[in-house]
């Protein structure tokens, strides 16, 4: 059974999540910590009291250099060069992105966090942007299909002596159809064809 992540509203991604170490996801142990009233280990020291030394990280010279805006066209270009087709959620894909360059971002200074961060949230903005129009102009091409898909849904309709079409009769006839329709548009089919079966039309 999979887990559900609280923070980001989907399954668990295990090891491929940015914020697993150890089998452990660090954000649930941190509030564990918090919530049983441990204070945090002082920097140096693991929770098992062992000592460790906080590993120094060289910050390449193009993320010195770079803007969040550079950093967020660069994000994605990546995405559509890796993921044309594919819809996947943004953290999935910056961390994809980060671990092609060879970055652990929660490694590096504060101002170079602040400054992914930002550039994460240019190319969030621009991903749900073009997202959003692709699925406008979706709507509006099948919206332009909708009668001739109506009178073929009426002909399945008859043809298998329904005189009124359930949602799942129209899944049926988009399926035997091998249509890939959106969700609004079977139901401008369900509620037309129901309309044209009841006036025998």
């Amino acid at each position: 059974m999979k887990t559900l992540c609280p923070f980001f509203k989907e399954d668990c991604h295990g090891n491929e999540c940015v914020m697993w170490k150890d089998e452990k996801c660090l954000l649930v142990s941190y509030l564990q910590y918090m919530s049983e009233g441990d204070e945090l280990p002082e920097e140096g020291i693991s929770p098992s009291g062992e000592g460790t030394e906080r590993e120094e990280v060289d910050v390449p010279k193009w993320l010195k250099t770079s803007t969040p805006e550079e950093i967020a066209v660069e994000i994605l270009e990546f995405k559509k060069r890796e993921f044309p087709e594919e819809e996947h959620f943004f953290h999935s894909i910056s961390h994809y992105y980060w671990s092609d360059k060879g970055i652990e971002k929660y490694q590096m200074p504060s101002d170079i966090q602040m400054k992914i961060e930002k550039a994460e949230m240019l190319a969030e903005r621009e991903i749900r942007r073009d997202e959003e129009n692709q699925r406008k102009e979706r709507l509006k091409k099948e919206k332009e299909e909708l009668p001739s898909l109506v009178s073929q849904c009426v002909d399945f309709a008859r043809m298998n002596n329904l005189k009124r079409l359930t949602l799942s009769d129209v899944d049926t006839f988009v399926m035997e159809k091998d249509l890939d329709l959106m969700h609004e548009t079977k139901r401008a089919i369900y509620a037309m064809a129901n309309v044209k079966l009841k006036s025998g039309k």
